[in-house]
């Protein structure tokens, strides 16, 4: 009899297996995603000028942020405990995919991308602004939300890991001119792609997940 009380509930069971199983799916996911990253880069690295801002890494990145930020500012609207914090994040990563188009913005003049990303983040602090306990709010329940250091750590990829392991200074120093400059973009770029799928697949998540 003692047993038996001891033994968990059905119930807990169950929870405790649907957490298993959901987290063995997100692990299959974000595997996936890395073999795609990989055949990716693989694809890029066998070009003639591997690495250019016309190549599939290029063109990925800009995909999984365009992506990122549409979803962003699309939950905004139906997420109200969230929603000013939605819209700063849908800002920010609309003027990271803005920032990552300079190539052909410099068509158009030197720097010319500053000036749609500047646009693009007062339109989205302005709200922020006018209701800034709301926003607070959102933030804390963002900050909150169980995906958050997903989209953290995809965040932190982007700014600070591939911008410190693809400084030209490192590369350098192990490698010939040419070489170098080969490395050092391939690491970047392909560091930054890794990111990006991080915040976007946070972003899916937040679309997606059950209430």
């Amino acid at each position: 009899m003692n047993r038996r009380l001891s033994q968990p509930p059905v119930d807990d069971v169950a929870a405790d297996l649907r957490n298993i199983s959901g987290a063995l799916r997100l692990l299959f996911l974000l595997g996936l995603g890395i073999v795609v990253l990989f055949l990716i880069f693989w694809s890029d690295s066998v070009r003639d000028h591997p690495f250019t801002e016309q190549g599939p890494t290029e063109i990925c990145q800009t995909v999984l942020l365009t992506v990122s930020t549409i979803v962003f500012f699309l939950e905004a609207r139906r997420r109200p405990d969230m929603r000013g914090a939605l819209i700063l994040a849908g800002g920010f990563f609309g003027c990271m995919l803005i920032r990552e188009q300079d190539y052909y913005f410099d068509m158009i003049a030197h720097g010319c991308w500053k000036w749609p990303a500047i646009m693009l983040a007062l339109v989205c602090l302005r709200p922020a602004v006018s209701s800034l306990k709301n926003t607070l709010v959102g933030l804390s329940a963002f900050v909150r939300w169980r995906y958050f250091p997903v989209l953290l750590t995809g965040v932190i990829i982007v700014l600070a890991y591939s911008r410190l392991f693809g400084m030209g200074m490192i590369w350098n120093t192990l490698l010939p001119d040419a070489e170098a400059r080969t490395a050092k973009n391939a690491i970047e770029e392909s560091s930054e792609l890794l990111g990006y799928l991080l915040i976007c697949f946070s972003a899916l998540l937040l679309r997606f997940e059950k209430k």
